[in-house]
C-alpha cells in the first residue's frame, strides 16, 4: 500500500515537472516523506514510526513553503533533518524487524 503511494506521487510530481509546471521531484519530495507516513498510519495505526514520519513531512513541506519560520542555530539546522530522517528510518527497520 504505502510503495503504491509513493508511486503516484512520484508520478504526479513527474508528470506536473514535465507539463511545466515548476514543481518537480526535488521541490516535491516532503510529500513522498507525508505519502510514507500516512501508509504506515494506515497499515498500522499506533506505528510510532508512521506517525512520527507524518509530522517531520508535514513540518518539513510547511517550513519549505508555507512560511513556517522557526530560528534555530546553523549547526542544528544543518544536521537535524539528516539525523531524524536517519532515526526514522531505523525506528521504522526496529517496528517492521519486530513485526
Amino acid at each position: 500500500m504505502t510503495s503504491a503511494l509513493v508511486l503516484i506521487v512520484m508520478g504526479v510530481l513527474i508528470l506536473l515537472e514535465r507539463m511545466g509546471a515548476g514543481y518537480s521531484l526535488r521541490e516535491g519530495w516532503p510529500w513522498i516523506v507525508i505519502v510514507l507516513g500516512v501508509g504506515g498510519i494506515i497499515r498500522k495505526g499506533r506505528s510510532v514510526a508512521a506517525w512520527i514520519t507524518t509530522i517531520l513531512g508535514a513540518f518539513i513541506l510547511g517550513a519549505k513553503y508555507y512560511s513556517v519560520h522557526i530560528s534555530v542555530p546553523a549547526m542544528i539546522k544543518t544536521y537535524l533533518l539528516p539525523v531524524l530522517l536517519l532515526l526514522v528510518g531505523l525506528l521504522w527497520l526496529w517496528r517492521y524487524k519486530k513485526d
